[in-house]
């Protein structure tokens, strides 16, 4: 669980690959964990999120097109209803226009429900998923989503998400930059 230190994040500083210490997608040492074990240890890090952020319920890892990736243990029913409904948006939060008219990447989206806080954030874009149908030259835009409690503390779910999108950079070509 996490104590009053909340900005710590659930995980030790030396154990983290920050994404701004991973080499730019065009360096020629880029590259990402692909294959059956990085599915294992990815749906193995949205575990441990589940297990550790307080009143989160469940994570997907899905892809732009709503896919569902890999989860956190969910019904494979509700993995793909999920998948759809939130791939779709995270692709509408990227084309509403802000302020000065423009669109603008996605940082975190999220919805209140009577029943639930749904949260969806990009993840980067992915090899660890060479046969997903919708990759472009063996890569996969990557959502997360993240369901929790409606009493979940929204700040604390969402400063976590960053923290496991930072986590997740080993497994991008195109890791996403927390900011």
């Amino acid at each position: 669980m996490i104590g009053p230190d909340v900005g710590a994040g659930l995980y030790p500083q030396e154990h983290m690959l920050m994404t701004h210490d991973t080499p730019h997608p065009d360096s020629d040492t880029m590259t990402a964990a692909s294959g059956k074990d990085a599915r294992l240890q990815l749906a193995g890090l949205l575990k441990n999120f589940v297990d550790n952020v307080p009143r989160v319920t469940h994570a997907l890892l899905i892809s732009r097109d709503g896919l569902s990736l890999v989860d956190s243990e969910i019904h494979k029913d509700w993995a793909d209803k999920w998948a759809a409904t939130l791939g779709s948006l995270a692709s509408l939060s990227e084309n509403i226009p802000g302020p000065g008219g423009g669109r603008a990447a996605l940082r975190l989206a999220l919805i209140e429900r009577g029943d639930a806080l749904i949260f969806v954030s990009i993840a980067g874009t992915s090899a660890a998923f060479p046969n997903q149908p919708g990759n472009t030259a063996g890569m996969v835009d990557t959502v997360l989503a993240v369901i929790a409690e409606p009493a979940a503390d929204a700040g604390t779910v969402g400063f976590e998400m960053g923290q496991l999108v930072d986590r997740f950079a080993p497994y991008m070509v195109a890791p996403v930059r927390s900011t």
